[in-house]
């Protein structure tokens, strides 16, 4: 058999454990893996001289443009590309041109024309969709017919015109399970928030540690536990977006214990990050939701992943620029930090390289556990025969600067930018082919394919 490409001799991720070998690629997918003596007819080869290959990174949950004006397709997915992620899980917002369905299905095509990464659209619910039973009914209907596999449901943000109370969440998730939709919650407690900020701003409390003080821990735990209630009622799949606090993951264990379909996804931002950033020179650029927690938090995390109560680690990118954040009460100022080239060296530096979770657990919650959840797997998330050639070359002595100027994320903000990463991608592949290498995009011209349900 000839290959389009082979990468040799790669310390490479299979079943469990690693093995020295090498792999071939023909037609976007993996074609074998063994000894290079035994191909023939390649005609591209690269040595990877015992480098750390993974299957390529799936990041759950990303916001890449329709927010920040620095914020776009192109920047987002190739920076996701350089930082070894190879499959985007991005959302859709409403607004005031289009409803949710049309906004999905604009948003489908903008990503069809330009993104070089495989990708699906997850549209965000809005208070106007749960008006009756009928519209939403229409709504997941139609949302079928485009192939989306899963809706996001906020708990809060009524000033946004996003929040739906616990009744017209069930009702969302009763009508997500009958058309096959997972229901994705992002889990803070309304009444919390609401009474939180109004005792604090009359206080003129504006400063951005405050924001954190406006959403304790106690308004994600409840948010999580009625989402937990209501799915074991619905019989719907949910996935409990950027947990946070020390007792989500075990809300989150005690429900899968009791055969709950639910899942459990956290942040870098909360395994490494901690509250004391939002008291600095820059604090406004920390903010996002939920807020960042205490240093006894980030370790609970951590051994939340090396336990598995904890099944997934997406970036929740949102790349703002300083100037829209700067200068601002904590209650105006837009919430969420970049993070998709990061994500998977960050997990991989303060992880692996220092003993918190395994290399097998790294993989799981950065490609594996993500691909099964949203059923792209064994297409995502494995190297495997037959598999797409999604792949992530680690050199895991490389040293990595997170300055604002070491990345390609489009922003100025670089929340990560008193650190260095131990270990970095250097190869990328996405359907077979490179789409980024040594720091540098290399995928101009590929085009990313929809994963839609009736792809899957």
């Amino acid at each position: 058999m000839s290959f389009d490409l082979v990468l040799e001799d790669g310390n490479v991720f299979l079943d469990g454990e690693l093995r020295r070998t090498s792999i071939g690629i023909k037609d976007g997918k993996i074609a074998a893996i063994g000894i290079i003596s035994e191909f023939s007819g390649h005609d591209k080869k690269i040595n990877l001289s015992g480098k750390l290959v993974i299957p390529g990174g799936v990041d759950p949950h990303t916001h890449i443009e329709g927010y920040s004006r620095a914020g776009t397709i192109k920047n987002g997915t190739e920076s996701a590309a350089i930082g070894g992620t190879t499959s985007v899980l991005d959302f859709s917002q409403a607004n005031k041109n289009e409803d949710t369905v049309a906004a999905a299905a604009s948003k489908i095509k903008r990503f069809s024309d330009s993104s070089p990464l495989d990708f699906t659209i997850k549209p965000m619910m809005v208070t106007e969709d749960f008006s009756s039973p009928e519209r939403l009914e229409t709504i997941f209907s139609e949302l079928s017919k485009l192939g989306v596999m899963a809706v996001k449901i906020f708990t809060t943000y009524k000033n946004l015109g996003r929040y739906a109370n616990n009744y017209q969440i069930l009702q969302g998730m009763n009508t997500a399970k009958k058309h096959g939709i997972m229901v994705q919650i992002h889990a803070e407690n309304n009444d919390f928030l609401e009474g939180n900020m109004e005792a604090l701003l009359k206080e003129g409390k504006t400063d951005p540690e405050y924001h954190a003080l406006s959403k304790p821990p106690v308004s994600e735990d409840v948010a999580v536990a009625d989402s937990a209630v209501m799915a074991g009622d619905s019989g719907v799949k949910i996935y409990c977006v950027h947990l946070s606090t020390r007792n989500s993951p075990e809300i989150i264990d005690n429900a899968r214990k009791h055969g709950i379909n639910i899942y459990g996804e956290t942040c870098p931002q909360y395994l490494i990050l901690d509250d004391s950033f939002l008291k600095g020179k820059n604090g406004n650029e920390y903010i996002c939701s939920p807020p960042l927690r205490k240093k006894e938090d980030n370790e609970l995390m951590w051994k939340a992943i090396s336990s598995g109560k904890i099944q997934a680690v997406g970036s929740d990118h949102v790349p703002f620029l300083s100037d829209q954040k700067k200068d601002l009460p904590f209650n105006k100022v837009p919430n969420g930090i970049p993070g998709i080239e990061t994500r998977l060296p960050l997990l991989f530096s303060e992880g692996v390289q220092k003993g918190r979770i395994t290399l097998d657990q790294f993989v799981n919650v950065i490609s594996t556990s993500p691909a099964r959840i949203f059923n792209l797997y064994p297409r995502k998330g494995i190297i495997s025969i037959g598999s797409d050639a999604d792949i992530t070359v680690i050199d895991q002595n490389m040293e990595h600067g997170l300055r604002a100027e070491d990345l390609h994320m489009g922003t100025d903000i670089a929340i990560y930018s008193h650190m260095k990463t131990q270990g970095w991608p250097v190869l990328t592949v996405a359907g077979g082919e490179i789409v980024a290498r040594d720091d540098t995009f290399t995928g101009t011209g590929r085009r990313g394919k929809f994963l839609g349900k009736e792809a899957i």
